[in-house]
C-alpha cells in the first residue's frame, strides 16, 4: 500500500469502534478533526464538519465526503424490570439481532454500557425477535429504577458491539460500521496525500451526518461547502457472496477495487465524470468496478440537487454484510479508492470542472 499499512489499519479501528448512530457522530467528529488538525474546520447546524485548506487559492470547490454515522438504535423505553426497548435508527434487515451484543451510551454519564438482545433457547420455543423494532436489551439491571441509577435514559444511542479483527487471509478485515467509516478513512487518507502535493483545486473534505436516515446531513454540509464537483467516498454492499451474482457480473466484489458507482435509483451521476474517473483509473492502472445499483442510495442524492445541480460520482470500498455487526471488507480496495479519489481531484483544474456541466 502507498500509505503505510499501520497506520490504514489505526485509523481504520478508531474510526469503526467510535460510537456515531446517526445523530449522535460526536465521537466519529473528533476523530476526524484529531486527524485533519491544521486544515480550517467549521460546522453546520446539524453537526457535519467542513476542513477547508488553511488558505485556498480560489480554483474549482472540489469535495471529498463520507458520512459520518452508522446504523444503530436508540433507547425507546425502560420495562419495569430493566429491559431495554429500541427504536431503530436506519435500516436494520430482519433476523441479525437475536442474542448479538450492543453498546449503549449514557449520554448524562458520559459512560457505555453493554447489552445483550434478548433470545430463547429451542427449550422454550426458540422465537426470536423478528424485526428491529420488536427487541429487548439485557443490561443485567432488576429493575427500571437500577437502569435509571446507571444514568440510562430514552434517547440514549446504541449501536451494534463489533471489534475490528483481522481475518484469515492478509487483507480482510471484519468490524461493525465500515459502513461508512472505511468511507472515512477514505477521506482522511486521501486529504492527508492531496495536503502534501496541493492539487489545482481547493480541495475540501466534508463529513456529514445523518446519511443513514435520508441523507438530510448533505443537504446542509452542500450549503456550508458551496462546492463545484463532489465525489461521495462509501461502504457500498458487496455483491460476491456465492449465489448472489451471476458468475461474471459481481460488480462489487473483494479484492477487485474501488467501485464506481454510474447509477442508483436515488442518483444518476454525471456521465462525463463517470467517464473521467474510469479513464483516471485506466491511466493510472487502478482497479476499479463499474456499478449501476437496482438498489440503494448515497449522500449524492441530496449533493447533486444542490442549487442548480452539481456534478457528482460515488467511489465506494465495497463491504459484505453491512448494516450487521460485522461486516467485512479488502484493504486493498480502500488503498485503490483512495487512489482513484487523489487521481481524479488532481485532473479536476477549472477548465475539466466547466466542462461538466457545459450544456449549451
Amino acid at each position: 500500500m502507498s500509505t503505510r499499512l499501520p497506520e490504514v489499519l489505526r485509523l481504520l479501528e478508531d474510526y469503526t469502534q467510535a460510537h456515531g448512530t446517526s445523530g449522535h457522530e460526536d465521537a466519529v467528529r473528533a476523530i476526524f478533526v484529531r486527524e485533519l488538525r491544521g486544515r480550517a474546520f467549521s460546522a453546520d447546524g446539524l453537526g457535519g464538519v467542513l476542513a477547508a485548506p488553511a488558505k485556498e487559492k480560489g480554483g474549482p470547490r472540489v469535495v471529498l465526503t463520507a458520512h459520518m454515522d452508522e446504523i444503530g438504535f436508540l433507547v425507546q423505553a425502560i420495562t419495569h424490570d430493566g429491559f431495554l426497548r429500541l427504536v431503530p435508527v436506519g435500516g436494520w434487515p430482519d433476523g441479525v439481532l437475536a442474542a448479538q451484543r450492543l453498546r449503549i451510551w449514557s449520554r448524562s454519564a458520559r459512560k457505555e454500557f453493554l447489552g445483550v438482545v434478548a433470545a430463547l433457547p429451542p427449550h422454550q420455543g426458540g422465537a426470536q425477535a423478528a424485526s428491529a423494532d420488536k427487541v429487548l436489551v439485557d443490561i443485567g439491571a432488576r429493575s427500571a429504577d437500577a437502569v435509571a441509577r446507571l444514568g440510562i435514559r430514552p434517547g440514549d444511542p446504541v449501536v451494534p458491539e463489533g471489534p475490528f479483527t483481522a481475518l484469515a487471509e492478509p487483507g480482510l478485515y471484519v468490524a461493525k460500521a465500515f459502513d461508512n467509516r472505511v468511507g472515512m478513512a477514505a477521506l482522511t487518507l486521501a486529504t492527508h496525500a492531496l495536503d502534501a502535493a496541493p492539487p489545482a483545486a481547493d480541495l475540501l473534505a466534508v463529513a456529514t451526518v445523518q446519511e443513514e436516515v435520508g441523507c438530510r446531513g448533505a443537504v446542509v454540509a452542500a450549503r456550508l461547502a458551496k462546492p463545484d464537483v463532489v465525489i461521495v467516498l462509501e461502504g457500498p454492499p458487496a455483491d460476491d457472496l456465492p449465489g448472489l451474482a451471476p458468475h461474471g457480473e459481481h460488480q462489487g466484489a473483494l479484492g477487485g477495487g474501488v467501485q464506481v458507482r454510474a447509477y442508483d435509483p436515488t442518483a444518476i451521476m454525471n456521465p462525463r465524470l463517470v467517464d473521467l474517473t474510469l479513464q483516471v483509473a485506466a491511466e493510472q492502472g487502478i482497479p476499479c468496478q463499474l456499478a449501476v445499483r437496482r438498489t440503494g442510495g448515497t449522500d449524492a442524492r441530496s449533493f447533486q440537487a444542490h442549487e442548480l445541480g452539481l456534478p457528482v460520482i460515488v467511489l465506494g470500498v465495497p463491504a459484505r454484510y453491512i448494516h450487521t455487526h460485522n461486516a467485512v471488507i479488502d484493504v486493498a480496495d480502500l488503498q485503490a479508492c483512495v487512489d482513484l479519489a487523489v487521481a481524479l481531484v488532481r485532473r479536476l483544474d477549472a477548465p475539466t470542472v466547466r466542462s461538466l456541466t457545459q450544456y449549451l
